[in-house]
């Protein structure tokens, strides 16, 4: 066999394989007795009739293809053995050239990506830093206080922050329309949960009290009902305001959070746990600053190819989602205001930075030969067994397959770990 590269575009390969004479003769003779086992010959038992016969019975078409097929796998094991070009997605093949005599196969395959590191050590990107402002502990402190709140009967006006039980009925154009009624449902006035207006409209309402509320649909609602008037007919029952906790040593302890007993240890625990979300938040955006830096510095050979691959299970998984909670996508569409075309141009995007990044840390693990041992796997697992209260042999099974995506979690965190330690 006789090989011949052409390169397409970036990591795209168009692999030329001309077989031997020799080899395509006796592909040819294979399919030829293959085919002619299932050939009947009026007057001769099956096998023992005249070749000129038989052949005069078999496709001529149908007998290339099957010599063709035959010798598929040998010549694309052999291309890309004498390439050294892998593919990463399903190749793709023609028969360029077929005769009694000749046969030339192209293959077209996108191999692996290849990238070529910038600098990834002694960089001097600047870290931030992790502060927490007094301000950010009162505003946690008061979020505490908001989930504890309690919901008091009141006989006076319903207020925004206000809780009102009602019922109500959607009309448009004098007709119910299907999911516009309920009956004791909970609404807090100002959260947002209901189409613009009908919350406003509410405030002032008492117990008892019924009203028509008038509210117009917006544009990117659901078909059916976006853009048109609609009168809601409510009846309220209850007028419920919050009544917060006040903030003193008992309430303090009485949330049984880990070394809080009064007020005091919960603003300490409450710096506490906003400090490590800034440190957090501080070294993935450094973390990211250092994964720009290597993207712009380093060269990609990355085929389209891949990108549109991946692209298309990002769009899968959306689409997924969206069937999963009961929407259409272009009820989606509608309420996210957004078009497939924006959609895809964000995907390439996050795709492109999503495999860029891949490509960089492996490529950095390889050359600092950054592996995950059995040890550290085994330390990962007994850390999940202590923090779900199982066994680690139940961990174990729950993982199954999914125990070599953890060792992958170890490796990247260890060269994002080098990363940082290496960089400024």
């Amino acid at each position: 066999m006789k090989l011949k590269v052409t390169k397409l575009e970036t990591s795209k390969y168009e692999l030329e394989v001309e077989v031997s004479e020799a080899k395509w003769s006796a592909a040819r003779e294979k399919a030829f007795k293959k085919l002619a086992k299932d050939v009947t010959v009026q007057g001769f038992r099956k096998g023992k009739a005249p070749e000129h016969l038989v052949r005069a019975k078999i496709d001529p078409v149908k007998e290339l293809d099957e010599a063709v097929h035959s010798l598929l796998d040998e010549a694309f094991q052999f291309a890309i053995k004498e390439s050294g070009h892998y593919p990463v997605i399903q190749p793709t093949y023609d028969v360029v050239k077929v005769s009694d005599t000749e046969l030339v196969l192209k293959f077209i395959i996108v191999a692996a990506p290849v990238v070529t590191l910038g600098q990834y050590e002694g960089l001097k990107i600047g870290r931030g830093e992790a502060n927490v402002e007094d301000s950010a502990v009162e505003v946690r402190l008061n979020s505490i206080l908001e989930q504890n709140a309690e919901l008091i009967l009141k006989e006076d006006a319903a207020a925004l922050g206000d809780t009102v039980v009602l019922d109500f009925e959607g009309f448009v154009d004098g007709e119910a329309f299907e999911g516009g009624k309920a009956t004791n449902h909970e609404l807090e006035l100002g959260s947002g949960q209901f189409i613009p207006g009908f919350e406003d409209a509410l405030v002032g309402v008492k117990a008892g009290e019924s009203r028509d509320v008038n509210v117009t649909f917006p544009e990117n609602y659901h078909e059916q009902l976006a853009g048109k008037k609609a009168v809601f007919k409510t009846t309220v029952h209850e007028v419920k305001e919050k009544r917060l906790p006040a903030l003193t040593d008992d309430f303090a302890a009485s949330l049984n959070m880990p070394n809080v007993t009064d007020v005091a240890s919960l603003r300490v625990h409450v710096l506490f746990e906003l400090t490590k979300q800034a440190e957090a938040a501080e070294r993935n955006e450094y973390v990211e600053k250092i994964l720009a830096k290597l993207r712009e510095t380093s060269t990609f050979e990355l085929a389209n190819d891949i990108i549109d691959r991946e692209v298309e299970h990002m769009d899968e998984r959306l689409k997924n989602q969206v069937t999963q909670q009961g929407m259409e996508w272009k009820q989606y569409l509608e309420l996210t205001k957004q078009t497939e075309e924006e959609i895809k141009e964000r995907f390439v995007s996050e795709a492109t930075v999503n495999l860029q990044n891949f490509l960089v840390l492996n490529e950095i693990a390889k050359a600092k030969e950054i592996e995950v041992t059995d040890a550290e796997v085994d330390f990962e697992i007994a850390m999940m067994a202590q923090q779900y209260n199982m066994e680690e042999k139940r961990i174990r099974e729950l993982l199954g397959d999914n125990i070599n995506n953890l060792r992958n979690d170890v490796r990247q965190k260890k060269i994002i770990n080098f990363l940082l330690e290496n960089n400024e």
